[in-house]
Order: structure tokens, then sequence, then C-alpha cells
């Protein structure tokens, strides 16, 4: 068994962990193919040269070393068991002038290679994308083409309605799932300019807000009919607690310190991140999948946060009814197109 400590030092996260892409996989047919064949399957990246670079997949040890780690839960440790690694690495040489020993100049080659890891939760059929977002879309055609071979994947992209869900349970006190609840949204955002708002109102933004749900720059552009485009927020998995900023499409960051998640080594932090991640991604699912009555809030709640913003200080200038109605149509199954919106462009 590998030492812990040669094993933590390979892993460094400091900030924020930045995930771009997720997905929802389906092994084809019925006919008990196993996780590491469908990897085995996959083009095997091995080293190339200036001359003949190579592209292709590697599988990674992250998670064997994760199940050397303690200080995880058991679910945690269990979910480690079936996770798969990867890393794509697409070769790149740079062309540089130097000098050798001898003084003579001489062209050098130095790797520039564009890489992006890939964590495969199969037993929830879970693929989450750790890369830069432009390179990610400027290569997710190839690498889906490249993964897809055996399994049907499916785009995972966060709805407006799934945040203002989120906010409605932590509003009832009610946990998100059996494994992950809320314990505070802190920052939120609103899209402007939505199609059927009653007003121009611009983006409503609140930052490190003790309580979101009381806060008149959040109430007031919901109320006006504009949408919740990201939330931000402390969440609890098991023990852990774990802060992450969730957007509209399919991003999310994680921060691994500045809260009691940064007690954890980095790559215990990495464990306990893609866990919530995988959870985070099987919740929308699930959320997708509810019934109507209980994929969006109730009348009262949209009476509590005008009572709320009252409280602020914040006069009555929006009629809540609006919005009550919007949402007892979608309650009721009748779906409302003129709320769609798109997020801006992010090259992060």
């Amino acid at each position: 068994m590998s030492d812990i400590t040669t094993v933590e030092d390979e892993y460094e996260y400091p900030g924020w962990l930045v995930f771009n892409g997720f997905f929802k996989t389906t092994v084809h047919g019925d006919d008990g193919m196993s996780p590491q064949k469908i990897v085995d399957a996959f083009d095997e990246y091995t080293e190339g040269t200036p001359n003949e670079p190579d592209e292709g997949f590697k599988q990674i040890d992250t998670p064997e070393k994760l199940q050397m780690m303690t200080e995880l839960s058991e679910k945690t440790e269990k979910f480690a068991r079936g996770l798969y690694a990867l890393e794509y690495v697409d070769e790149d040489w740079v062309e540089t002038w130097g000098y050798d020993e001898n003084a003579n100049e001489q062209m050098y080659f130095h790797p520039n290679h564009d890489k992006i890891r890939i964590y495969w939760d199969y037993v929830n059929g879970v693929m989450m994308f750790k890369g830069q977002k432009r390179l990610l879309e400027q290569k997710q055609t190839d690498l889906l083409g490249a993964l897809s071979g055996d399994m049907k994947m499916d785009s995972v992209s966060f709805d407006f309605d799934f945040f203002l869900w989120i906010l409605y349970k932590q509003y009832a006190g009610e946990p998100l799932s059996s494994d992950l609840r809320v314990r505070k949204i802190k920052r939120a955002s609103t899209v402007a300019d939505v199609e059927g708002s009653s007003d121009n109102m611009g983006v409503g933004q609140v930052k490190d807000s003790q309580n979101v749900l009381r806060s008149v720059l959040l109430i007031a552009p919901i109320l006006s009919g504009k949408q919740i485009d990201g939330i931000q927020g402390d969440f609890i998995l098991d023990e852990h607690q774990v802060t992450a900023l969730i957007e509209f499409g399919g991003k999310v960051h994680v921060k691994v310190s500045d809260n009691p998640l940064s007690t954890l080594s980095d790559l215990r932090r990495m464990g306990v991140s893609l866990r919530f991640l995988s959870e985070l991604i099987n919740l929308f699912d699930d959320w997708e999948h509810l019934d109507p009555e209980d994929r969006y809030p109730p009348p009262s709640f949209f009476d509590a946060m005008a009572d709320n913003a009252e409280e602020e200080g914040w006069p009555p200038r929006f009629d809540a009814e609006d919005v009550k109605a919007r949402y007892e149509r979608k309650r009721q199954g009748v779906m409302d197109e003129s709320t769609k919106s798109v997020p801006a462009e992010d090259v992060s």
C-alpha cells in the first residue's frame, strides 16, 4: 500500500473546484457489461512526440487513493468504490529556441497539452467534467463521440425553477434528499429582461446574506417575474458541509477552503465534492420527474416572501398575485413558455 503522505502530495486543490459539464449515463443493452470493460474500450492515450502527437484517455487512480483515506463517511467510501476517473489528453507541442550545453542555438519542443478530467459515478449514472469551459466546448463533440460508444449520455442543464425549489425547501425546512440538505443559501442572482416579467427591473443580486429569503434584493425581482439563475450556499452531506455555487445551465463551483470542508486534506475534499456533485445531479434528475404539484412552490411561499419584504421595510410595489398565478398554472401542469431565457456566455 502506498504511503499516505505520498498519496496526498499528488493532489492540491486550493480555492474552488470548477466543473463545467455534467451528464446522466445509461449503459446500452442489458448484457451485464462491466464499467471497467467500458472504460477499457476508450481510446487509450500513450505519450507521443512532436512529430506524432497522440490523444486519448488514461485512467487515473483517484478512486483507489480515496479508498485508502480515513475521515470520510461510510457512504463516501462506498461512492469511491463505484467511481472511475479518467484524464483526456490532446497533445500540443510548442516550438521554442534555446541553447544547449555548448551554447549552440537549438530548437526545443515543450508540451502544452490540453487536459480534461472526467469522473464517472457508474453506480448512479453520473459523469462529471473538470476543465476549462472553452476547451470543453471545443472538444465536446469528440469527447462525447469517444465516450458514448457503449452508453447513452444526456447533458444536464440546471433549470431556473430548480433553484426556486431549493429556496422553497430551505423556507419549508425540508431536506433536499435523504442525504443532502440546505444549511444556508448566502448568494443568489436573477436574470434581467425576462419576457413576460411585469417591469424592467434589472438583475437582482444578493451577496453574503445571512438569509436570502429576507433579502429585498432577491424578493423584489422574484415577485416582479424575474428568475433565479444561480445560487451559492452551504449544503450538508452526511457530516460534511460543502459550499457550492450552482449556475443556470451546467456549471458548479465547489469551494474547498474557508468552510468546514477545509479541515480535510485536498484529496479528501475532492472525494466529498465529487459525491456532492453526483447527489446534486441525481437530485435535479429526480426534481425533473416530480409531479408538477411538488416541483413548484405553492402560493403561500410567495405570500411569505412578500411579507418578509414588507417586514424589511420594502413598500409593496409588485402584486404577488401575478407570480402566484403563473406558478399555480405550472403546479397544474400548464407550462409557461414566456419565462425562458439564455445565460450569458462564460469563457472561464
